[in-house]
C-alpha cells in the first residue's frame, strides 16, 4: 500500500506547483528628481514608470529620460538605496535618479484619482493628471493656491478654493 501512495503524492505536488501563478513585476506610477552630478543642468523632476522584475528596474520619466538598472550590475556601475519614501539611483559623476511612492487618497466627493508623493523636499500633489510641486515639510505642504495639511490620517486639500477632505 505504501508503494501506490508514494507515486500519487509525487504526482499531486507536481500538479500543485504546475499551478502557481507566474512571477509578476511590480509597476506603479511615481515621482521622480533626476539630480546631475555636474550641477550644470538643473533638477528635474515630474511623474515618472516605475518597473521592477527579479531585481531589474526599468524608470520612465516622460519621454525624455529612460533608465534601466540590472540588478547584477548593482554595486558596479550603480548604487541603489532603498528607503520608505523610495528608491535611489546613483552612477558616480554621472547622475543621482530619486523615485518616490505615490500614497493614494480617498477623497470624498471625487471621482479622479488623488495622490501625493513625499519628497526630502516637499511633495507632489496630483488631482487627475494635474500635478503641482508643494514645498514644506511635516504635516503643511503649500504652493501658491494650494494647502495640504496632514493629521491623524486625515488630509485637508485646499485646491485653488475647493476644499477637500481625504483620508
Amino acid at each position: 500500500m505504501r508503494r501506490s501512495v508514494l507515486p500519487l503524492l509525487t504526482l499531486i505536488g507536481i500538479a500543485a506547483l504546475s499551478q502557481q501563478p507566474p512571477a509578476r513585476a511590480d509597476n506603479t506610477v511615481a515621482y521622480c528628481q533626476l539630480s546631475r552630478h555636474d550641477h550644470t543642468i538643473a533638477l528635474e523632476s515630474g511623474p515618472c514608470q516605475f518597473s521592477q522584475h527579479q531585481g531589474n528596474v526599468n524608470v520612465q520619466m516622460g519621454k525624455r529620460w529612460a533608465f534601466h538598472f540590472p540588478a547584477d550590475q548593482q554595486g558596479q556601475s550603480y548604487q541603489r538605496s532603498n528607503s520608505e519614501q523610495g528608491l535611489r539611483f546613483t552612477r558616480e559623476g554621472d547622475y543621482t535618479l530619486s523615485v518616490f511612492w505615490r500614497h493614494s487618497l480617498q477623497c470624498a466627493g471625487r471621482s479622479e484619482p488623488v495622490s501625493v508623493a513625499y519628497t526630502p523636499t516637499g511633495a507632489d500633489l496630483a488631482i487627475g493628471d494635474q500635478h503641482i510641486a508643494l514645498t514644506g515639510s511635516g504635516a503643511r505642504y503649500t504652493a501658491p493656491g494650494v494647502e495640504l495639511w496632514e493629521h491623524q490620517g486625515t488630509t485637508r486639500i485646499d485646491w485653488l478654493g475647493q476644499v477637500i477632505s481625504c483620508r
